[in-house]
């Protein structure tokens, strides 16, 4: 019976495992109990009343794993041919429109902003300096 109370306290922590529920379960169906586990009994005999209550879980067919392992290789298939393709991307490092026309060569468009600086008017010489040392580092 010291078992019992072990279990119980367990029971009531959260800490019991499947087994040892069963044991609890299968105790309290019994008629002879201790006088002081009697206040459980109840407890343990709605879950034993309910168990019997669920209806079993059907059969899975060996249908749904054929079907779940053909799904699963193709997205293998999938993410290997991903791994390997490679789109024919082109690149452009540098791109500007100037009045509505596209130039990808660095040096017109290093040239047109420059062109721009010169336009701008009231501006101190420390920020045309700053603006051309940008400009530098995008054509080295």
């Amino acid at each position: 019976m010291n078992d019992i109370d072990k279990l119980l306290e367990k029971y009531f922590e959260g800490e019991t495992s499947s087994q040892e529920e069963k044991i609890l379960r299968d105790y309290f169906l019994q008629a002879k109990i201790e006088d002081r586990h009697k206040a459980y009994k109840p407890i343990f005999n709605f879950f034993s009343e309910e168990m019997n209550e669920i209806s079993p879980k059907k059969k899975t067919n060996k249908s749904h794993f054929r079907w779940i392992g053909i799904a699963a290789g193709i997205l293998i298939i999938a993410g290997i041919w991903s791994l390997f393709y490679i789109p024919n991307v082109k690149e452009t490092k540098s791109l500007v429109y100037v009045d509505g026309k596209e130039i990808t060569d660095a040096g017109l468009i290093s040239a047109e902003v420059l062109n721009s600086i010169d336009n701008i008017t009231n501006i101190n010489e420390e920020v045309i300096n700053t603006q051309i040392g940008v400009l530098d580092s995008f054509t080295e």
